[in-house]
């Protein structure tokens, strides 16, 4: 039986990360959960007996994580860590802010269907995207703190003045930061660990940077699902199999967040899971995708 690794980064609304490890647990599935240490209302025991059929990791230590910094792409690498003590056939990157709008026998065959293939949803550039790599990052984890993040901006704008000041020879690119990607790709990218930490240690959000750009310098390009259609040209994720609606997002940083109006979009959509749902907004239609793909029996055996 071919068996994935479903790696979840968490940091609050820890009611709805049991729904969602609930319709993640599958006989086919194993669940890593990384959740910030900066939660600290987070109660592990609270999901003791929560699996029927999944096992379910919380990985340790646990890092402190920060909007836009490193800390984010570190806690990505430690979840594909754990995962590859094991082995699986592919490793999905989730939010505890997501769920499945399929059931698991539609996304196993789906994933049978395209085995090989390495799913991100790339992006094009926008004009001001190559600042988040080209130019040092004094402070990579204060990009959510009025200081830290001025002086950031003033040290960025005296680069700016003589061009780009690091990591000029390397091809970057862009895409959303959820992924599934094989376990030959899990394994190569551990593997650049070290590549990796020196490339994006004073960079910015590199958690939308760092895979892509890894993966399209090596043999992987080759793999990427429907690469070149899939360049963002529409509000909806879709080559990572992500729905993320972005047309009617709160702000630039944040995208829509689903409300029971919702549903018939979500259920009909091509997509496998969607992001976001947050059950202090909108608890109802958490319920209602909860109760439409709720485990069979025979999957949590």
């Amino acid at each position: 039986m071919k068996r994935h690794a479903c790696l979840i980064l968490a940091h609050a609304h820890f009611n709805q990360l049991k729904t969602l490890v609930r319709l993640l647990d599958d006989a086919r599935n194993d669940i890593f959960i990384h959740v910030d240490a900066r939660a600290r209302d987070f109660d592990p025991g609270a999901f003791d007996g929560i699996c029927k059929a999944s096992k379910l990791t919380f990985i340790k230590p646990r890092i402190a994580i920060h909007w836009g910094g490193i800390s984010i792409m570190r806690a990505e690498l430690a979840l594909l860590k754990e995962a590859c003590r094991g082995t699986y056939t592919y490793y999905h990157l989730l939010s505890g802010m997501d769920l499945p709008i399929k059931s698991q026998d539609e996304i196993h065959a789906f994933f049978e269907a395209h085995e090989g293939k390495e799913f991100l949803d790339l992006w094009q550039f926008k004009s001001h995207t190559h600042r988040r790599f080209h130019y040092y990052t004094l402070f990579p984890e204060g990009a959510g703190s009025f200081i830290p993040n001025l002086a950031n901006n003033l040290f960025k704008g005296l680069q700016m003045l003589v061009g780009p000041t690091i990591n000029r020879k390397i091809d970057f690119r862009f895409a959303s930061q959820w992924f599934s990607i094989t376990d030959a790709c899990a394994r190569y990218v551990l593997s650049q660990e070290d590549w990796l930490e020196k490339v994006f240690r004073h960079t910015n959000t590199a958690d939308e940077i760092f895979l892509p750009t890894l993966l399209w310098n090596s043999p992987f390009k080759e793999c990427l699902y429907d690469k070149e259609e899939h360049v963002q040209n529409s509000e909806y994720s879709h080559g990572n199999m992500r729905l993320i609606d972005w047309s009617r997002g709160e702000s630039v940083r944040h995208p829509w967040t689903f409300k029971t109006g919702d549903y018939d979009l979500l259920i009909n959509a091509p997509q496998l899971w969607a992001r976001k749902f947050d059950d202090s907004v909108d608890a109802g239609i958490i319920e209602r995708i909860a109760r439409e793909l709720a485990p069979s029996s025979d999957n949590t055996r």
